[in-house]
């Protein structure tokens, strides 16, 4: 054969009617048998729509695991095969030679485009295949965006106190204003929302401690030397357990934060960087200790007041 004759390097396959190598049946030689990615393709999208039922039925982690590492596997080996064998490594070389004009000639030449128009099919049909598999798969991954859980909309911003909310102890007593002597401190609830973790607040009933200061616009706030301030650590959530009554600050266990009560729970030591939220307080006409309103500000962590 002459230099510029043309040069192939094709996958060896099976083609002729009885998959003789090199034959000339309707399959026609270099042809590569299409169902290996067409079964990969087919698994993935079984096992995206099990994956996306089981996930809705609550199934356990070992389904949902199997049935996304099907999926996966199912269009890694499509595709992993279609790039070895369907996309073919012929290589031709110099021009292509002209087929002769004789019955043989066109013979050879008709067979060839009907192997092409069969790649063709083929390969278009494959195609879409794979889009609509790979199409199956991302939406089956959206119902994950359940998991999230509700929009947690202002719920960050409130809490469970409300105007005229009684102050109840962890077993629902409700806090009058004999409760507490001087110096001490408990921890209190709004009514009804014992499992309410971000309503949790420190009472502690200051007195007539001259050392006490009372913030500007927050003259009412603390009824007969009683004052109340959030548990919940400004700094990562933790809670606020721990009084230190000679220092008259509360501290963090988590990180060391410390909050000087003397002076509206200001941080005065750890990592926290705003003080705890102050809850106003009034006394009602049975003597029970209420709240005027929520918080004015958030609780918790800095960073959910931003935005």
């Amino acid at each position: 054969m002459s230099d510029d004759a043309r040069q192939t390097h094709a996958a060896p396959a099976p083609s002729g009617e009885n998959g003789a190598p090199g034959g000339h049946g309707p399959r026609g030689p270099g042809w590569v048998p299409t169902w290996p990615a067409t079964v990969g393709l087919v698994v993935t999208l079984v096992a995206s729509v099990g994956f996306a039922v089981s996930f809705i039925r609550d199934a356990s982690t070992q389904w949902l695991g199997g049935f996304l590492a099907a999926a996966l596997l199912g269009i890694g080996l499509a595709l992993a095969y279609w790039g070895r064998d369907l996309a073919g490594d012929e290589v031709i070389s110099g021009p292509y030679p002209v087929p002769h004009e004789d019955a043989e000639g066109r013979a050879a030449l008709g067979d060839a485009l009907d192997q092409s128009v069969q790649v063709i099919t083929r390969r278009h049909f494959l195609t879409k295949m794979l889009v609509f598999a790979g199409g199956v798969f991302v939406l089956s991954q959206v119902v994950l965006l359940g998991a999230l859980g509700p929009r947690p909309k202002n719920s960050l911003r409130t809490t469970s106190w409300r105007a005229g909310s009684r102050l109840v102890t962890f077993d629902g007593v409700p806090v009058t204003r004999d409760t507490l002597a001087a110096g001490t401190f408990l921890v209190a609830f709004p009514e009804g929302h014992l499992d309410s973790a971000d309503s949790q607040i420190t009472l502690l009933r200051i007195g007539a401690d001259p050392h006490f200061k009372t913030l500007a616009g927050r003259e009412s706030w603390s009824p007969e030397g009683y004052v109340a301030y959030s548990r919940v650590c400004t700094h990562a959530g933790c809670p606020v357990a721990q009084y230190e009554d000679q220092a008259k600050v509360l501290v963090c266990p988590c990180h060391q934060s410390t909050f000087d009560l003397m002076n509206g729970a200001q941080p005065v030591a750890g990592p926290a960087g705003r003080p705890l939220p102050q809850l106003p307080l009034a006394v009602d006409a049975q003597g029970n200790l209420i709240a005027q309103s929520d918080f004015t500000v958030p609780v918790g962590p800095g960073f959910w007041d931003e935005g």
